[in-house]
């Protein structure tokens, strides 16, 4: 067989994986559209959910070896209708959305939410329906401030669920050309298609309907702008993306060390870009809510954080992983210096974050696995992938198993 044979043999193998990649997704996430609409919600039956959810990843793992073979056209249209079948459901994978509604009529009435929980009797004002499906209902909000400015705009405009589904499907665009914008050039195409195609985005972002995209959006534009030299916007990004949720601050160290960017201009856009959206609050009663008790009365999912707890109190156990994140952190950043590698080191470090967090959910993971994506790192992306399944496999576990641990 001749040179152009064997390489017409091999384009043929790429594409035949890249369409049984794509058939695995499509079917299983259309098997688990269908499952939701019969059960009344995705863990109805937590084997089958567990079952075409891995069938979903496997097709994930195909098509990542093959994804340049598939036409961008068919990606988007493809992953336009995986998302599309998850809008009309109401959210079963998690009910933070409920926080997101209340938090937003809460301030139409007049109130400051980081001031009183839920089940407050001074909030019975506040006319919601679905206010006993709220979690956690003794603990105030810990949504940052400009998450809670949207909360806030949709109430407003009178929405919903589906307005904040539509709002974070939004996000969830802009990161996919995010994702191809920080990708180098010969990934760029491989990155877009399997962002679009990630199973777990989909499901977090379309079915659960977490505002984490937004965030991630955020990131992934400070990491591309700070590979491009453009630190005080770059700073601006990160620090919006730290008034949307905290975590992404923790990016803060990759950004400044290792020869990335220029202190003073990165400061002078991420400083009022975070601050600004809190001042409002603050003048009014308070930003900050029950976020100061993670990792000390309110626990759930953690991986070193429960392995420290063991032989340390709860203070002294968050103290210890926020000093190896730290640590860890700054020997990234260290080690992977320059501009170009910003991508790996922002992958590297928010998985880091994520591991010694005392409170991990599924959804934390779709910033590495963006980041991931983009550069390249594969660590980031398989942890992303399987995060649902040990969180969605817990409630039929027996009592006292976890499988995280």
């Amino acid at each position: 067989m001749g040179k152009p044979d064997e390489q017409f043999a091999r384009a043929g193998a790429a594409a035949a994986r890249a369409w049984l990649g794509l058939a695995l997704i499509c079917g299983a996430l259309t098997a688990l559209a269908v499952s939701e609409w019969s059960a009344g919600g995705l863990l109805g039956d937590h084997a089958r959910f567990a079952v075409l959810y891995v069938v979903s990843v496997a097709g994930f793992a195909v098509l990542a070896t093959a994804a340049a073979s598939v036409s961008l056209r068919a990606a988007l249209v493809a992953a336009v209708a995986m998302r599309l079948i998850f809008l009309p459901f109401a959210p079963s994978l998690s009910d933070d959305v409920y926080r997101y509604v209340w938090d937003g009529r809460v301030q139409l009435a007049g109130l400051n939410p980081y001031r009183y929980a839920p089940a407050d009797h001074r909030l019975d004002v506040v006319a919601y329906a679905d206010r006993g499906r709220i979690n956690h209902p003794e603990l105030r909000t810990v949504y940052p401030p400009l998450a809670e400015l949207g909360f806030a705009a949709i109430a407003d405009l009178h929405g919903g669920v589906v307005a904040l589904k539509v709002l974070f499907g939004l996000a969830d665009a802009l990161t996919a050309w995010a994702v191809w914008w920080l990708a180098d050039t010969k990934r760029r195409r491989t990155a877009l298609v399997l962002y679009l195609l990630c199973p777990a985005v989909i499901l977090q972002t379309w079915e659960a309907a977490h505002l984490e995209v937004t965030a991630v959006l955020l990131v992934v534009l400070a990491a591309g702008l700070l590979r491009r030299g453009r630190d005080g916007w770059a700073g601006v990004a990160l620090g919006l993306a730290g008034a949307l949720k905290l975590t992404p601050l923790a990016l803060v160290i990759p950004a400044l060390v290792g020869g990335r960017a220029r202190p003073a201009r990165f400061l002078a856009g991420l400083v009022p870009a975070l601050v600004a959206p809190y001042l409002p609050y603050l003048l009014h009663g308070g930003a900050f809510g029950s976020l100061l008790e993670s990792g000390t009365t309110w626990l759930g999912g953690s991986l070193v954080y429960a392995a420290v707890r063991v032989v340390l109190p709860a203070g002294a156990a968050r103290d210890m992983c926020a000093a190896l994140f730290v640590g860890g952190a700054i020997w990234i950043a260290r080690s992977l210096r320059g501009r170009p590698a910003t991508g790996r080191a922002f992958a590297w470090t928010a998985t880091l974050l994520v591991v010694c967090l005392p409170i991990v959910h599924a959804w934390y993971w779709l910033t590495p696995l963006a980041l991931g994506l983009a550069s390249g790192t594969a660590l980031p992306v398989a942890l992303g992938l399987l995060a649902p399944l040990p969180e969605a496999l817990a409630p039929a576990l027996p009592a006292g198993v976890r499988p995280w641990r």
